[in-house]
């Protein structure tokens, strides 16, 4: 008994699904009324009805001369057909053989029907490809395999287009997924980019700074900046979200330093991101300076010298652009900066970015020049 009722709520399910699809799909409806002409005409009958549902309502038709109303109890032949494996030929609705039991309805003006199951590939019966005439007619045994065939086509039809949707929806979501990953990928990158590349920047500076770093310190710095060069192309190959534990300890060290402004510009020197060291360096928060651009450090006359334009082309053509000078704060002061601007790459060895490491160097004691 449940095995029956969940057969019942299958068949349902699945018909309505169909029903569903059938609605907002027009190029199919047109696909199917030429294969119920086809039917009609190959089979030489007046009408050909598609029937969906054990009801046996009739959903499309092919008649356009006939008017065509049947009421519950002609709907008898299309629920006799959705029941059998075989199809059901009824000649002459006022002659029927003794074997064979339907009750015809009274005053019916169907004298002639023949039905054959639609059945999913699942084997689930959704309806009836019929045909119907107001006289005795009969099918010989070329028509009544046209009209099997024709049943198949339908189905076909309805369940390769329905694939198809289903396909592309799929296909659909997979590429949202894969933007999704790529997007997360690039952030992942971008976000580790900052403090590998703002490593070669403390280098760098390290090389012509006065402030002496001690071999731990140094270390340090090369191991990490091994571990994340690793994780870059771990994440850029793999699209993976794992958080790497040292990575974010490390992210929130670069982010606390304070006596370098490490700052990550795009490709046209804007800023993206932004550490304590800058913010006590340069006035500005963070809220206030991501999104413009670094050559609001630089007073008017280095701006129309162009010097910012020329630190990011030395920096893309050399990779590395040092320099040392005046720099303008938010509240209009200047300080003198030691800046290095290092060119950030991606896997294509193409400029994404750069990374730019100030630090002041306004009280700093000139270096002590001994004579020979």
């Amino acid at each position: 008994m449940e095995e029956t009722i969940d057969k019942a709520a299958e068949i349902t399910a699945q018909l309505q699904k169909i029903r569903d699809f059938l609605r907002h799909n027009d190029a199919i409806v047109e696909e199917l009324k030429h294969i119920l002409k086809l039917a009609k005409d190959t089979c030489n009958k007046p009408i050909s009805i598609i029937s969906l549902s054990e009801d046996g309502s009739s959903w499309l038709n092919s008649s356009s001369e006939i008017e065509l109303k049947l009421n519950d109890a002609e709907l008898t032949f299309c629920r006799a057909a959705i029941t059998t494996d075989e199809p059901v030929i009824i000649e002459d609705t006022t002659n029927l053989s003794r074997a064979f039991t339907l009750e015809i309805p009274e005053n019916t003006k169907i004298r002639f029907y023949a039905g054959v199951a639609l059945t999913t590939n699942d084997g689930i019966k959704i309806g009836t490809l019929c045909l119907i005439d107001v006289k005795a007619n009969h099918l010989d045994h070329i028509q009544l395999r046209i009209l099997k065939s024709l049943a198949q086509q339908i189905m076909y039809v309805i369940e390769s287009r329905m694939v198809e949707k289903e396909l592309n929806k799929r296909l659909q979501e997979l590429e949202e997924k894969n933007q999704s990953l790529r997007a997360i990928a690039q952030l992942q990158s971008h976000e580790i980019r900052q403090p590998f590349s703002s490593v070669l920047g403390l280098l760098n500076l390290a090389e012509i700074d006065a402030v002496v770093m001690d071999k731990t310190w140094l270390k340090m710095i090369t191991d990490v900046a091994k571990i994340l060069d690793t994780k870059i192309r771990s994440v850029v190959h793999e699209a993976t979200g794992t958080t790497d534990i040292k990575l974010f300890r490390y992210n929130n060290m670069v982010g606390e330093i304070e006596d370098y402004a490490i700052l990550l510009l795009d490709i046209q020197g804007n800023v993206e991101n932004w550490n304590k060291g800058a913010e006590k360096i340069k006035g500005y928060k963070t809220s206030e300076i991501v999104g413009r651009n670094f050559s609001i450090f630089y007073n008017n006359q280095q701006q129309m010298e162009r010097l910012p334009q020329q630190m990011l082309e030395t920096a893309r053509k050399f990779g590395v652009a040092r320099d040392e000078g005046y720099r303008t704060r938010k509240d209009n002061t200047e300080f003198m900066a030691r800046v290095v601007i290092t060119a950030v790459h991606n896997e294509r060895k193409e400029i994404v970015g750069f990374t730019k490491v100030t630090r002041d160097i306004t009280n700093e004691k000139p270096p002590i020049k001994v004579s020979a």
